[in-house]
């Protein structure tokens, strides 16, 4: 359960300095298939371009692009996980899958600024 939670919660860091996609992003993780839950939830905050994720858990890498183009990795342990995706305006969406002890998950992702 809670491990693919850090792994796919590392969808939207950014590398550009003063972003205009900062502030505090309420994401939802669904998974089409493979053995993670079927929905996770998470807050996802962006402060001068730079994303900090509301777990403690696992080692995130990523950016987003001046266009809105997201790619994030993360790790948590033996498990791994990659991210992309587009976020625009207040909104973002993309692709997520992660590999897991249990086997391989794949799913969709959408954000919403607060």
């Amino acid at each position: 359960g809670s491990l693919c939670v850090a792994t796919v919660i590392a969808t939207m860091p950014t590398a550009d300095a003063a972003s205009k996609f900062d502030g505090m992003w309420s994401a939802v993780f669904r998974t089409k298939s493979g053995p993670c839950q079927p929905a996770y939830r998470g807050a996802v905050q962006v402060v001068d371009g730079v994303i900090q994720i509301a777990s403690t858990a696992g080692s995130l890498s990523g950016r987003v692009s001046r266009n809105g183009s997201v790619s994030a990795t993360g790790y948590m342990g033996a498990n791994t996980g990659v991210a992309s995706g587009r976020v625009s305006g207040n909104s973002g969406s993309g692709t997520w899958r992660a590999h897991m002890e249990g086997g391989n998950c794949v799913g969709v992702w959408t954000a919403q600024r607060r």
